[in-house]
């Protein structure tokens, strides 16, 4: 399956009318090319973290991972999938301790330089989060060995069809739920990113690899067949202002 297959005609897709479309790419961004330096790296991933916090992707994500933590009895492990600079995983482990839960973040990435940016990011005795330089399609967990996987702005870097496998092995490795949230591709959200863009996107690189994430992205009915086809026919995608879906697996029924 490609990219291209998943839109019809001058980029309509199964989620709105086709003048809202946009054609999915699939091209690297600039971080996934290397391209930069230490500083360029951490800068961008400093961006991308103030982003997801202050416009909805964090909300999309612990809307429905909180309520999941609080049901089950510790202790409990979270696999983060492509960590970036750990930022989910040093927000869980805050509120882990304001909660009084016993729990183990993981934030796992393939890329050395995003790892070393998240450790000189993570506050000194965050004991609750260890990183993990491995690859989010073959992660190094036996069967079931977490309890939940998540991810967040992840997806949009795979083409279709690694996206069924990483949502596959995620669901084998997760012995609770799996939680992925990303953007969602749409004419809209790459003008609303062009607005923001000067507060929000300051480094060439946020800029760049910002407005290529929107084209690279899903649609929520995208991500819903692309589930599907990975034998996860009881997942959910939900949307989230602004332009945002969360997919939700869960291997036993969640009130």
């Amino acid at each position: 399956m490609s990219g291209r297959g998943m839109v019809g005609p001058a980029g309509q897709h199964p989620d709105g009318a086709p003048w809202l479309g946009l054609r999915r790419e699939d091209q690297p961004e600039w971080l996934d090319q290397g391209r930069g330096t230490p500083h360029d790296v951490a800068a961008n991933l400093a961006e991308m973290a103030r982003i997801n916090r202050r416009l909805g992707g964090l909300a999309a994500l612990t809307r429905h991972l909180y309520p999941r933590l609080l049901a089950a009895p510790d202790p409990l492990t979270v696999l983060d999938l492509g960590t970036g600079s750990a930022d989910i995983p040093a927000h869980l482990a805050r509120w882990a301790r304001a909660h009084g839960r016993e729990l183990r973040v993981i934030g796992l990435d393939w890329a050395a330089r995003n790892l070393a940016a998240a450790r000189q990011a993570q506050p000194a005795g965050n004991s609750g989060v260890s990183l993990l330089r491995a690859d989010a399609l073959r992660p190094p967990f036996a069967a079931a060995g977490v309890d939940f996987v998540i991810g967040s702005l992840f997806l949009h870097h795979f083409d279709p069809q690694s996206v069924v496998t990483l949502l596959r092995g995620a669901a084998g490795l997760a012995r609770r739920a799996v939680i992925m949230t990303d953007l969602v591709r749409g004419r809209l959200p790459a003008l609303a990113f062009k607005v923001v863009q000067p507060i929000f996107a300051r480094h060439p690189f946020t800029a760049h690899d910002g407005a290529l994430s929107i084209r690279r992205a899903y649609t929520p009915g995208e991500l819903r067949a692309l589930a599907l086809e990975a034998g996860l026919p009881q997942a959910r995608v939900t949307a989230h202002w602004p332009w945002r879906m969360t997919l939700v697996y869960d291997r036993e029924p969640h009130a």
